[in-house]
């Protein structure tokens, strides 16, 4: 399975908006029906839960994860990518040096959101 960023933030504004202090939840995304799409879903929860984005743990089913909550880090992130501006314009900056925005590393795409948010900011 592939990392796909732009299911990983909308798996990130899940959380946000369904997560509370006192429950978990496994993340269920709108027109991911399929048992193959909703594999592709707990997948990018994993992948989020290794980058230490997530608090999750393994749930009752083989790709199923019970989401705790988000961490800071995960605010952080998501904070960043939710600026459509910031957003299409490092995908971009990505497509002109011949990369996939979408296929960055977490951390490189992270700190790409979050200078074109500062330069978009502090000028």
């Amino acid at each position: 399975m592939k990392k796909d960023m732009d299911l990983i933030i909308k798996v990130l504004k899940y959380i946000e908006e369904n997560n509370t202090a006192t429950n978990s939840i496994v993340v269920e995304i709108e027109g991911y029906d399929t048992e193959e799409q909703r594999e592709m879903v707990q997948y990018q929860v994993k992948l989020l839960k290794d980058a230490g984005y997530i608090e999750a743990k393994g749930g009752y089913n083989p790709y199923e994860f019970i989401v705790r909550s988000m961490t800071w880090e995960g605010h952080d992130f998501l904070d960043a990518a939710r600026n459509e501006v910031v957003f299409n314009e490092a995908k971009e900056i990505a497509k002109k040096k011949g990369m996939d925005f979408l296929s960055l590393p977490f951390e490189l795409t992270k700190t790409l959101l979050v200078e074109i948010a500062k330069r978009t900011l502090l000028g």
